[in-house]
């Protein structure tokens, strides 16, 4: 079988966020009985980790990006070369920016050296300038994109448009993501009632992801009266949720609760009602918010890339305009407002449009098609 080294530069050993999920999609898959995959990451990360779990190797390696780390991308790029050497694979799939540096260093030195292709997981333009001219038309051969709407932004003029591109939208595990009751456990927990309405992210709380402007949204439609009461649950690590209860403190919120991360959340994920992501940058697709929505739970959602591809108006869930807090005022007004059987009806939707749209096997299929072209192989029986 042809040999494929899947990298990624996260070093966060609590997962490491799409990225991981993303592989993990990969190593669960049936490609596994058709390619070769062994993973190369920082030692200890969430993506290491994943090697051991589903039985693939793993290479520790770092990946330096920041121009003070001269000297350790240079040894980065020395065990990157002696991880090929030793396992030598036929195809590199590069996974994020810093990992796709030092890749690209040592097919510098190392003209015969594998293929390489770039999953593109974020909303980011390339400049056009003489090194990534040098990377993208030059030494990376294949560019996945996670959706159709991240790749028309990413490549708004005057942006370099890596050729050879393609996309793959990211699916989900409609079955490991499917409708359960509120658990028990989690409720208690968190000091929640099992017929208290809440609102929940489970994308955590990066700066782009806007879980302040929930609660400013959320502040908002209190001051006016809202239909009935809610709570509202957030994912974070300490620093984060420190931050976020300044937030909560300055718009005067009582009604939050916090959850840390967890390997496998979907107990905790079974008390939310309906979930929310807004974020205004970066994000290109969320596996968090197809997460979700296959197991039932409507989204409040911006309408920035590729999050419009998951939510349909009044359908599955709400799309709100980027930065609009009252816009987010008025999305939660309408869930509280609904009667039980609307509820239940929208809940349904959202449960079908991820069996319909947006599950992993149309993902792994796409995968297949993308790694058989990289690698010269015939597509025919795909």
């Amino acid at each position: 079988m042809k040999r494929i080294l899947l990298t990624n530069f996260h070093p966060h050993p609590g997962g490491g966020g799409g990225h991981a999920r993303y592989i993990r999609t990969i190593l669960t898959s049936a490609l596994r009985k058709e390619f070769e995959f062994a993973v190369a990451a920082p030692e200890g990360s969430g993506v290491w980790r994943l090697g051991a779990e589903l039985n693939a190797p793993a290479f520790p390696c770092d990946f330096p990006g920041h121009f003070r780390e001269i000297p350790q991308m240079l040894g980065a790029v020395r065990r990157f070369g002696r991880i090929v050497g030793e396992w030598r694979p036929d195809l590199v799939h590069m996974n994020g920016s810093r990992d796709q540096n030092i890749v690209v260093l040592w097919k510098t030195l190392h003209k015969e050296g594998p293929r390489c292709v770039r999953t593109h997981h974020a909303v980011r333009s390339i400049p056009d300038n003489a090194y990534n001219r040098y990377a993208y038309l030059k030494v990376i051969s294949g560019h996945l994109y996670v959706s159709h709407s991240a790749k028309n932004i990413s490549w708004a003029e005057p942006s370099l448009q890596p050729p050879h591109s393609v996309v793959v939208p990211n699916g989900v595990d409609v079955i490991f993501w499917s409708p359960r009751p509120k658990d028990a456990a989690s409720l208690q927990s968190l000091g929640l009632k099992p017929d208290e309405f809440v609102f929940g992210s489970h994308a955590g709380m990066g700066w782009h992801k806007r879980t302040d402007l929930f609660l400013r949204g959320a502040a908002i439609l209190l001051k006016r009266g809202a239909a009935r009461p809610f709570k509202i649950l957030l994912r974070g690590n300490e620093r984060e949720i420190a931050q976020s209860k300044r937030v909560e403190a300055e718009v005067g919120l009582q009604n939050v609760v916090y959850q840390g991360y967890a390997e496998d959340p979907r107990a905790y994920l079974s008390v939310i009602d309906v979930g929310f992501l807004l974020s205004e940058a970066i994000e290109a697709v969320s596996f968090a918010a197809r997460e979700l929505m296959a197991m039932g739970k409507p989204l409040i959602s911006s309408n920035y890339a590729g999050l419009v591809e998951n939510v349909d108006d009044e359908l599955n869930g709400r799309l709100v305009d980027c930065g609009d807090a009252e816009g987010v005022a008025e999305a939660i007004d309408w869930f509280l407002a609904l009667t039980a059987e609307r509820f239940a009806e929208v809940s349904r939707n959202a449960r079908l449009k991820a069996e319909r749209v947006f599950t992993a096997d149309k993902q792994i299929e796409g995968l297949r098609r993308f790694y058989r072209r990289s690698l010269a192989l015939s597509t025919n029986s795909v």
